[in-house]
Order: C-alpha cells, then sequence, then structure tokens
C-alpha cells in the first residue's frame, strides 16, 4: 500500500549543499600554491583510449591530436570514450584544464583513477540554459565499475558554461573534499563536502565527447587527510542494516519469501548519515554481472502495535517485506521516461511512502533490491550505474531502531 506523501524535512539541494560545503572546506584555499604547476600535453605520446566501460556506451573510441593558437601543448579531440594519461598522477591539490563539449553528455575528467574500477568523475551537461539548469555540473564516485549519478543526485548545480565554446574548470581537491570553479568565477559551481569513491589517489582521465587543452595539476607537497570529523546523521534515517551476498534474479522474475538468504550468510552494514546504503560499493560489476538481488534488513522494537510510514528511496527495483510477508513491490526505472518516479528517476528517500502497520516487539523490515537496468531500446541488463536503497521512518516514538 502506498500512501500520500507525510510532511518531512528535505534533503539540501544544489544551493544549500554548496552552503555547507563551503562551511567545511574553509580549511584549503581556492588556489592551491604549496608546489609549482605541472602542465602535461595533449600527444598520442602521452594519451590513450583507455578499455570499453559499460556506463560510457557501445560507440567505438576515437582519439586525435591537434595545436591550436592558445594552446602551446596540444588539444585532444575525444567521441564519447575515455582517455587515460600515461603520465599524470594524482592525490590532492589543483587541476585546471579547457574544454569544449561537443554534445549535450556526460563530459568531464576522471580523477584518483583506478582503472574502470573506481575514481571521482566531474561533468557537465552543456546546453543553453545552463546558468539556471540544476544539472549542468555533476559529481559523481565510480566504485566496482558503476557510475553512480543516480543515487548521488544532489551533487550538482548551475555554471555559468557555454555549450558551444570554451570552458576553463579549476578543481581544488583536498582529501576527501572537492570544490569546482567554471571560467575563473569567483565563487564554485559545485562543492562536495565528501567524496564517495575511497580512493584517494590515481590517474587522470577525460570523458567526450570534447576537445580538451591546457590540463595544469599542482599538487599539494603531502596529501591532505580524509574528514576526521562525522557527518551529522538525518533524522528519522535508518542508519543500521544487515546484509547479504547478492544473488543473481533473471529478468522480469519478482522476489519471493522463499528467496530470501539463511540467517547464517547476514553481516553488518552502516548507511551514509543521510541514509544511502550504497549496494554498488558492496560489489558492483565483479560481484554481480548479470541482473541480481541486494539484500538489507533491519529491526524495529514498537512499544505497542502502531501504524507508521516509511519513506522509501531505491534503484531500481524493491520489494519490501514486513516480518516475512511482502508489502509493497516497485519499479524506479529511468526509461521510458513517463515511468520515472520523482525526482527524475533517481534514487531519492520520497521514491515512495509505505504504511508499516507494527505489532508490538520486534519487527523486522527486509529490503530486496534489484540491479536491473532498462536502456532507451528496451532491453534489461545490470545496471552500470547506481545501485542501493534508503529508508526513513519521520515518527520515531515508540520505536526503538537496531
Amino acid at each position: 500500500m502506498i500512501n500520500a506523501r507525510p510532511l518531512h524535512r528535505p534533503r539540501p539541494g544544489p544551493v544549500l549543499w554548496q552552503i555547507i560545503g563551503a562551511a567545511t572546506v574553509l580549511a584549503f584555499s581556492v588556489r592551491v600554491c604549496a608546489a609549482p604547476a605541472i602542465p602535461y600535453p595533449m600527444s598520442a605520446e602521452t594519451w590513450k583510449l583507455a578499455p570499453a566501460t559499460a556506463w560510457v556506451g557501445s560507440t567505438p573510441g576515437s582519439i586525435s591530436f591537434a595545436r591550436y593558437e592558445g594552446m602551446p601543448t596540444g588539444a585532444m579531440t575525444l567521441n564519447e570514450a575515455v582517455a587515460e594519461s600515461t603520465e599524470v598522477h594524482f592525490a590532492s591539490g589543483a587541476i585546471d584544464f579547457d574544454i569544449k563539449p561537443l554534445g549535450y553528455s556526460d563530459t568531464g575528467i576522471i580523477f584518483r583513477r583506478r582503472g574502470n574500477d573506481a575514481g571521482e568523475i566531474v561533468y557537465l551537461r552543456a546546453n543553453p540554459d545552463c546558468p539556471a539548469a540544476d544539472d549542468c555540473i555533476q559529481y559523481a564516485p565510480i566504485t566496482h565499475g558503476l557510475m553512480q549519478w543516480d543515487i548521488y543526485s544532489d551533487r550538482e548545480g548551475p555554471a555559468p558554461i557555454s555549450p558551444t565554446g570554451w570552458n576553463h574548470l579549476h578543481i581544488v581537491v583536498a582529501g576527501d573534499k572537492m570544490r569546482v570553479f567554471v571560467n575563473r568565477e569567483p565563487q564554485p559551481s559545485l562543492v562536495v563536502p565528501k567524496l564517495q569513491s575511497g580512493t584517494m589517489e590515481g590517474g587522470i582521465a577525460f570523458k567526450g565527447p570534447a576537445i580538451y587543452a591546457n590540463l595544469l595539476v599542482t599538487p599539494e607537497e603531502s596529501s591532505a587527510p580524509a574528514s576526521a570529523e562525522p557527518e551529522p546523521i538525518e533524522p528519522g534515517a535508518i542508519i543500521k542494516w544487515l546484509v547479504a551476498p547478492a544473488s543473481a534474479l533473471g529478468v522480469g522474475q519478482r522476489v519471493t519469501a522463499a528467496d530470501i538468504p539463511p540467517a547464517d550468510i547476514w553481516r553488518p552494514i552502516r548507511a551514509e548519515p543521510n541514509g544511502l546504503v550504497n549496494l554498488s560499493r558492496s560489489f558492483g560489476v565483479a560481484n554481480a554481472p548479470s541482473t541480481s538481488i541486494g539484500w538489507l534488513k533491519t529491526q524495529v522494537t514498537a512499544t505497542a502495535s502502531m501504524h507508521r510510514i516509511m519513506r522509501l528511496g531505491w534503484a531500481r527495483q524493491v520489494s519490501v517485506f514486513l516480518n516475512g510477508t511482502l508489502i509493497f513491490s516497485g519499479d524506479n526505472p529511468y526509461y521510458p521516461s513517463e515511468h520515472r518516479l520523482s525526482p527524475n528517476g533517481r534514487l531519492e528517500p520520497d521514491n515512495s511512502s509505505i504504511a508499516l502497520d507494527l505489532r508490538k516487539g520486534t519487527n523486522e523490515i527486509l529490503l530486496a533490491i534489484g540491479n536491473a537496468w532498462r536502456t532507451h531500446a528496451g532491453v534489461e541488463k545490470a545496471s552500470p550505474y547506481g545501485w542501493g536503497g534508503e529508508a526513513h521512518l519521520d515518527d520515531l516514538t515508540g520505536l526503538t531502531l537496531q
């Protein structure tokens, strides 16, 4: 049963993330100047096409190099592929480069890259509405080969980007914090208080379609540590869960109580402070190469029988069991677009609101979360993007969470 959405405290949007982020990253400056900037040429000797990966697309890779006026180290033209540097290694500091988008796409830079398996990506979706569009510049982590734009949907914002001309990006990274300045604006267009891939150093790559030039890397003399200060837990978020290994599930099949894993293979997992349990980080392509189900369960103790509402977000399919009984199943597809759940087919706690009829004593809530991705052409496969879920109880009166 799906009820009307209850009132709740909204999650920070792009502008609020900038305010929060600005307060948390004052410890590092707009310009990193501890070491001299190192220019890296755009040439066939120092850049090569990276191996294909599922989230980039099926277009065959192509790369070319040229020299233009004002670009002494050359320019690289890249189609819908990824080109990796054979020279650059980056931990913390600043990255500067110029980019000319060649289409409306997830075009940008991957840093602290560990092959196709992990890294941090900052990318543009260039269009004429960029100064006002909330998704013009975006950040996403890559873990286990999955690019998670759809489960970190609040790490984005507007930016003063030319959709057809050259743009300058200045990215400042210190530990697990990042700020991105576009076209030499004094204020960052994107602030990320916590980078999520888990990599602290690695290579640099660019993704097309775009032309890239004038790459400068200014390393810090010593890498900044990750944040020691914990983020505040969002009120009502269920943080403590148990997770079981992912199990294969055929396309179109539905989960039943008989599919629930046995009790001896569950282990503790902790959600992020906003409630997100990122299954991409636990499993991903290596452990779930085909359509699969990830399993989460938790316990809620009630002082009496009561009715509560649970707000639930997930990517991409979910079945909810309460005390062993299936009470809800739902899809959160991106295609076809008319079937997307708010907001725009991404994981948010307002994807649905579910009625829980809790009994006195201990109650078990179990989530079976599928990773099947439906393409624009209607083909279903294991998602190359984010995989996870989160649950929130807005009224905790009479309840004790696990």
